[in-house]
């Protein structure tokens, strides 16, 4: 039977959660069109702070919407799920809401200092929840597996672009930097500003990689979409509706010949009037 608390009810479950080597985390936009997200996480970085307070370390990848809806002003709903792949079945979920700590932010670094051997390759954020319920279940039908090892691809990938960026700073003064600038190519932040500046549905992302997009990011919202964010995401700033026109067409020539045929067509009517449409 399933079962709800206002905090992880006790110890024995607090050392369950920890012996999980995978857990999901979900969030949603706001508006009830946007897109519902759920990720998987993996390696050693969930921490328990406290029974109604848990964090952990978020790693860069090519998408990053959990960051973009607890970032979305008056959101920041978020629900963390274990289940057990051995043993007697069980669900657990926390439930609460969510806060984002960037990469060399203060929380972060009280959280993961620097030398921290918890600061994985790739790390980009501190996810926080306050928990405010647990919610257990029985999970009958979840399958049994056997957990073999981590994969190390994602530090592998990541510890390389951390190398660009630490022998950019050995060769470049820069007080309490641990990251190269955006124009480093092959670094983190260049990565960053590359991939994860905004949702798939065009919510601001990481605030490290700007937002909106820089000119030649990788364009993630979804085609033929339009969801109100306001206006920094509708007009995307630079250029305004001009360049969101050349977006939504696809092509800088076909947003060209279109607004040719637009004033020819303009300055014909204007010249013969309306009346010309409709002959007598």
């Amino acid at each position: 039977m399933g079962a709800f608390y206002d905090e992880i009810p006790n110890e024995a479950l607090i050392d369950w959660i920890k012996a999980q080597k995978v857990f999901w985390v979900a969030t949603a936009p706001l508006d009830g069109q946007g897109t519902v997200n759920v990720s998987p996480k993996g390696y050693d970085c969930f921490q328990i702070v406290a029974k109604n307070a848990v964090w952990y370390q978020d790693m860069t990848g090519s998408g990053n919407e959990t960051i973009s809806h607890l970032r979305e002003p008056g959101n920041g709903r978020l629900t963390i799920m274990f289940n057990a792949f051995e043993g007697p079945p069980r669900i657990v979920r926390l439930f609460g809401r969510g806060k984002v700590f960037e990469r060399d932010s203060p929380e972060y670094d009280r959280l993961l200092p620097v030398g921290d051997h918890r600061r994985l390759p790739g790390s980009r954020a501190i996810i926080w929840l306050d928990v405010d319920r647990v919610g257990t279940s029985c999970g009958y039908s979840v399958p049994f597996f056997d957990y073999v090892k981590d994969r190390d691809r994602l530090k592998d990938h990541f510890a390389e672009k951390e190398d660009v960026d630490r022998a950019y700073l050995d060769e470049h003064a820069c007080e309490d930097c641990t990251l190269a600038p955006a124009t480093e190519k092959g670094g983190m932040r260049a990565y960053w500003e590359l991939k994860n500046s905004e949702s798939v549905d065009g919510l601001p992302g990481l605030g490290i990689a700007g937002f909106p997009p820089k000119e030649g990011a990788i364009r993630k919202a979804r085609k033929g979409i339009k969801i109100a964010y306001g206006q920094a995401a509708n007009s995307r700033a630079a250029g305004g509706w001009v360049q969101e026109v050349k977006r939504t067409l696809g092509t800088e020539w076909r947003f060209e010949l279109g607004l040719v045929a637009g004033v020819a067509v303009g300055m014909w009517l204007g010249a013969r009037g309306w009346e010309s449409l409709f002959p007598r």
